[in-house]
Formats: structure tokens, C-alpha cells, sequence
């Protein structure tokens, strides 16, 4: 029987991109193809689960937490499933359970694997490396480094090579927080936004702004 390694779950509100502000339980899936080597400015200790999980047992975790942050069960709550790297886990059992119980899933996935799109309602990828191979979806969310750190992303140059030919119906750029370096670096990241010009959008991260997960 198939168990899935689970970093952690919560109710909050969607902190960034075009879902921002939506009410929303995050299913944190341990594991990641990268590595902390990739992405040395990563938040999450992804590493190891806290929670290793069937799907019955999945389900009922993450009914808890619904109920507990929102009350009754909503129909088409949104369930964010992220990680470390989501695409490793979340399978057609998973998805076609998360949909019987009522949730919208949405995936945030840093695109270095192909992602079977029936499975998620909604698609962001966020790159860690300059090659990636998820080229479509519903939001292009990066993350601008520019000069506050090395990085995939130095200049709008940079960005728009990353973008070059793919398809998303939304584009983000969105400051890079390294609290050693005293926050995000919102100056340079919304002049770089300025510069781009249409599709590109500022991403906040709502969530920290407000004080919330």
C-alpha cells in the first residue's frame, strides 16, 4: 500500500500569485529533486516527513485541518500541494480522492519534471534552474535574486530568457526574501516588473506581509 511522506498541513490563506488571499489548505509533501545545493535560499525543511500516510489516513489529516480552520467543509476549497516538489507524490489515487472530497487542487512545482495536468486544477511552476521542463500551466511564478544573491534570475534579461516560449496564463516576478540581507528585495524587483511590462506582474508574499503562514 502506497504511503505518502508529508512535511506538514494547514489551513491559511494563499499568501502569493493569482490566488493570493483565497482560503486555502496547504498539503507540504516531504522530498525534493533538487536539493538545498540548488536552492540555497529555500524556507522549508523539507527533508524529512513528520507524517508518512496512506490515503485514507491522508484524507482524514487533511479533513482535520479543513474543519479546524474554516469551520464545516467547503466545497471547492483550495488544497495547495507543494513541498520540496510536489510532482514526486501526488498521483491519480490522491487526486481523484482530493476531488471526491471536495477540494480544488492546485500544485506549485518547480518544473524541473513533467507534470500530468488532469491531476491538478491548477498549475504554477516556479524554476530553480535555468533549464526546465514543465513549459505550460496556469501561472510562471520567479523568484528575481537579482543582485541580492547568486542566482538563475540577475536581470530582466535573464528573466525573459527563462520565459522565452513558454505558455502560462500568468507571469510573476517575485522578490527574493533573505532576512540576512534585511528582507525582500522589493526596489529592484518592482523596476524590474516596471521594465518587463505586460504579461509580467509583482508577486508579494502576502502571507508574511499580514503575519500569517
Amino acid at each position: 500500500m502506497k504511503r505518502y511522506g508529508i512535511k506538514e498541513v494547514f489551513a491559511t490563506l494563499q499568501g502569493e500569485g493569482a490566488q493570493a488571499g483565497t482560503p486555502a489548505v496547504f498539503l507540504r509533501f516531504s522530498g525534493c529533486n533538487l536539493g538545498y545545493e540548488v536552492c540555497p535560499w529555500c524556507d522549508t525543511d523539507w527533508a524529512r516527513p513528520e507524517y508518512v500516510l496512506d490515503l485514507q489516513d491522508t484524507l482524514a489529516l487533511l479533513g482535520d485541518v479543513a474543519r479546524e480552520g474554516f469551520g464545516e467543509a467547503q466545497d471547492g476549497l483550495l488544497l495547495v500541494a507543494t513541498g520540496g516538489e510536489p510532482s514526486l507524490q501526488l498521483d491519480k489515487p490522491l487526486s481523484d480522492a482530493l476531488r471526491a472530497s471536495g477540494f480544488r487542487i492546485a500544485m506549485e512545482s518547480n518544473g524541473s519534471r513533467e507534470v500530468d495536468r488532469s491531476l491538478v486544477d491548477w498549475l504554477t511552476v516556479s524554476p530553480k534552474q535555468d533549464a526546465f521542463v514543465q513549459r505550460e500551466g496556469d501561472e510562471l511564478k520567479l523568484l528575481f535574486t537579482g543582485a541580492a544573491t547568486e542566482g538563475i534570475t540577475p536581470d530582466v534579461e535573464a528573466v525573459r530568457r527563462m520565459a522565452a516560449g513558454t505558455r502560462f496564463r500568468n507571469y510573476f516576478l517575485q522578490p527574493i526574501d533573505l532576512p540576512v540581507q534585511g528582507g525582500p528585495n522589493y526596489e529592484e524587483t518592482v523596476r524590474a516588473v516596471m521594465e518587463l511590462g505586460n504579461p509580467w506582474r509583482l508577486s508579494v508574499q502576502a502571507h508574511k506581509v499580514v503575519g500569517i503562514r
